[in-house]
């Protein structure tokens, strides 16, 4: 592996996320926003202080190209984050919301139980071509720093059960499945996930 940079997300950054955060859920995120989904989220990532915003948003380069990204947040001030996420996507999807903020809120539940202490992590995804070359230990290892650097305690994520890749890597890396959350039911399809965390106090 060479030449590894992890960076902070900037607005530039939009359309390799619009891309990796659909490789996260291929299934889920085309059923929440629809089938501009890719659009939508190229348009919210350049907003600041919301759960798809570039300011919780820690990107890896390889050799100067973008290989992988990964969401982190500190979990403040939770309601403003939802309200500003469901205003730019009234603004985005031309005030037809409400089926859409449905499924939004049901997401938003995984997270309600998520200690103050904590901060949580979404959105890991590495390209395919940088996969299996240690892109995603590096990517999450500056996530680790950054977490103890703001005080905070643990890390808390959720995988999908059926994501052996994400889950396997994630243990590796000193993850814990704590519980398996309640499926969220979306347009007739459930969907299950583990809840892990790791501690990051020494």
């Amino acid at each position: 592996m060479q030449n590894v940079l992890i960076r902070r997300g900037r607005p530039e950054d939009a359309h390799h996320f619009s891309e990796l955060v659909i490789l996260t859920s291929p299934v889920i995120f085309p059923i929440v926003f629809g089938s501009d989904v890719k659009k939508i989220m190229k348009s919210i990532f350049t907003h600041g202080r919301h759960y798809y915003s570039f300011d919780r948003s820690f990107f890896a380069e390889v050799d100067g190209k973008t290989a992988g990204m990964a969401q982190l947040h500190k979990l403040i001030a939770r309601k403003g984050q939802t309200v500003r996420l469901s205003l730019l996507l009234l603004k985005y999807l031309n005030w037809r919301l409400p089926a859409k903020a449905v499924n939004l809120l049901k997401f938003d539940r995984l997270i309600k139980f998520i200690a103050r202490d904590d901060c949580y992590l979404s959105n890991v995804s590495i390209y395919p071509e940088f996969r299996s070359a240690g892109v995603g230990t590096k990517l999450l290892a500056a996530v680790e720093e950054e977490v103890k650097s703001v005080g905070k305690k643990r890390i808390v994520l959720h995988a999908e059960t059926h994501n052996a890749r994400a889950i396997s890597l994630y243990e590796r890396l000193g993850y814990k499945i704590e519980s398996k959350s309640q499926p969220l039911k979306i347009r007739n399809r459930l969907f299950e996930s583990f809840k892990m965390a790791k501690s990051v106090i020494s």
